[in-house]
């Protein structure tokens, strides 16, 4: 059984969104674009923790824009692949022939009431009187703003409280034994404490003003000791600690301790789960809290390959991101005032690319995931110039949340079909490649200007009888109009390459720091060695870029820079 999709109509920042999942599935977006939202919604029908006051809704809960506001709203979990036993038996009628049910909550701001809906279909729901089904199908949650030590502590003490339950007759009666030596033990540290002379000065001059303050105090005294009167007291003060090479350590930082409270959490989870009878799923809010990102990679892996049951998962780390196939990544955003899901979720129509990506896929693309948008370069001498470029013109790559990602070679497609499918914006640059048509005789391509028009979706210019050259290319009668199209799409070509393209802006600079001729040998030279090359030419004129400001070099960046800032 997972959850198959959400649709949030009314509610919060959610106008009517429908929002598909497709198994362990990440959740990304910028700040206050809705995640922690989604997973409200979904912990309102599924989390037992949540109690049914805690459930009504308030006025915050209702979807509100400048132009609008809605007194409805409603929250529709979808379902499927329902095979459970145990719940086919509490959902009885309501599962289809196809293993689809479904959950509404559905609340009225007038009078701040709701109802529970579910059914085999939208058509068919019926009203519920409770959230019968929690015994067998609900959500474990970790949040993201959480105190460390008091979530470890509270972790620890049911986790301690789930053993106990489990535990044999036998094993009961000796942990009983012992229990009693333990407070036999106790009774004596403590009267052993207050014998101490430094202890008993402390505390005699607090009794003397006691008696000073009230009469009923004259029999009363205060005492400091172990902090465990009873054994009790005493478990339930046991405090995790750490143990390296044979000595026993307090517990690390919030790194750790996150971890910590995970493992923790997880193992709790596994005790309470009931695998044969229980379908679990589990919500996890920016896990990456405080860790390293190797240990952020570690944990993404964990809580996919550990957890039994569907995970929900959100987070900004690409790290993190690194581990999810897009077609089970979320990317939330805003459109005209509300929070949709890109391509409405996980999307299969990018599956198939995502095979394509092959050895390309690292942290660098999982990084784009989260951008505002991406500059696609051929390769890393690009991205050295346009990170360069960016800065001597005061477009902040950071601030402006754009990634300047090389696609290693010309397979732009795989790139933007999947930025397409999770509505990222992008621009690309390439090279004016010419070249032969391989295995047919006298037939020349224009591959540079086909790369352009296969980005969007245009028709490719046939291929020439004759051998052509750049010259041919921008000479052709077509160029000026073709580079026009592109370039309103945000697509952008060389005349040439970029060596050529810098190099004729910046002619005389750069001949005198390659100690060369003519343009011919400093391009050539260019050209080989490409990244060292470069970033040793921008080291010398990184003062006279500011010069290419309103050369057709510039062009991507800007309006990239145009498409984000509107």
């Amino acid at each position: 059984m997972k959850i198959s999709s959400v649709s949030l109509k009314g509610f919060r920042n959610f106008k009517d969104s429908i929002i598909k999942f497709n198994g362990d599935t990440l959740i990304i977006g910028a700040n206050d674009v809705g995640k922690s939202n989604l997973l409200h919604a979904l912990r309102i029908l599924l989390d037992k923790t949540l109690s049914d006051s805690d459930i009504e809704p308030s006025e915050l809960d209702f979807y509100i824009s400048p132009s609008e506001a809605m007194n409805v709203l409603e929250i529709t979990i979808c379902f499927e692949d329902i095979q459970e036993d145990a719940v086919l038996s509490i959902l009885k009628g309501n599962v289809s022939s196809e293993a689809q049910t479904y959950l509404k909550y559905q609340a009225v701001k007038n009078n701040l009431s709701y109802q529970i809906f579910i059914g085999p279909s939208i058509e068919s729901l019926e009203l519920v009187t409770s959230r019968f089904y929690l015994k067998y199908v609900n959500l474990k949650y970790i949040q993201s703003q959480r105190d460390l030590q008091r979530f470890i502590h509270k972790e620890k003490r049911k986790l301690l409280k789930l053993s106990q339950s489990n535990l044999t007759e036998n094993q009961r009666e000796e942990d009983t034994e012992l229990l009693n030596e333990i407070g036999l033990d106790l009774k004596e540290i403590n009267e052993k404490i207050t014998q101490l002379y430094y202890v008993d000065h402390a505390t005699k001059e607090i009794n003397e003003e006691l008696k000073k303050l009230a009469y009923h105090h004259s029999e009363y005294s205060v005492q400091l000791d172990s902090g465990a009167i009873q054994v009790s007291d005493f478990i339930d003060n046991l405090q995790l600690g750490a143990n390296v090479h044979g000595s026993n350590i307090l517990l690390g930082g919030d790194g750790r301790n996150n971890q910590i409270l995970l493992a923790l959490w997880k193992a709790k989870s596994i005790a309470e789960h009931d695998i044969d009878h229980e379908v679990v799923f589990y919500a996890v809010e920016e896990p990456e809290a405080h860790l390293h990102p190797h240990q952020q990679r570690k944990l993404a892996r964990y809580l996919i390959e550990e957890l039994p049951g569907q995970a929900i998962i959100s987070s900004h780390s690409p790290q993190i991101a690194s581990h999810f196939l897009p077609d089970s990544i979320i990317r939330l955003l805003v459109k005209n005032y509300s929070t949709v899901a890109a391509s409405g979720g996980c999307s299969n129509c990018i599956a198939e690319y995502w095979d394509e990506m092959g050895y390309r896929i690292s942290i660098i693309p999982a990084e784009s995931f989260f951008s505002n948008g991406v500059f696609l370069v051929e390769g890393p001498s690009e991205v050295l110039l346009y990170t360069a470029l960016a800065k001597v013109l005061k477009i902040d790559l950071d601030y402006y949340n754009i990634s300047i990602l090389s696609v290693d070679g010309i397979a732009f497609e795989v790139y933007t079909s999947i930025l397409n499918a999770l509505e990222i914006p992008w621009v690309m640059r390439t090279d004016n490649d010419v070249s032969k048509v391989p295995r047919r005789k006298n037939e020349w391509q224009y591959a540079g200007v086909n790369r352009c028009l296969r980005a969007i979706g245009l028709a490719e210019w046939p291929h020439s009888k004759f051998r052509i050259n750049h010259l041919d290319v921008t000479s052709d009668d077509r160029w000026n109009s073709f580079q026009t199209l592109i370039n309103e799409k945000g697509v952008f070509i060389s005349d040439i390459d970029l060596e050529t393209d810098l190099i004729n802006a910046l002619e005389k600079d750069i001949l005198t720091i390659l100690d060369k001729d003519n343009k011919l040998e400093a391009i050539k030279f260019m050209q080989q060695k490409k990244a060292i090359r470069m970033s040793y030419v921008l080291k010398k004129i990184k003062d006279n870029l500011v010069d290419l400001e309103n050369y057709p070099l510039v062009e991507p960046l800007k309006y990239l820079k145009s498409l984000i800032s509107g």
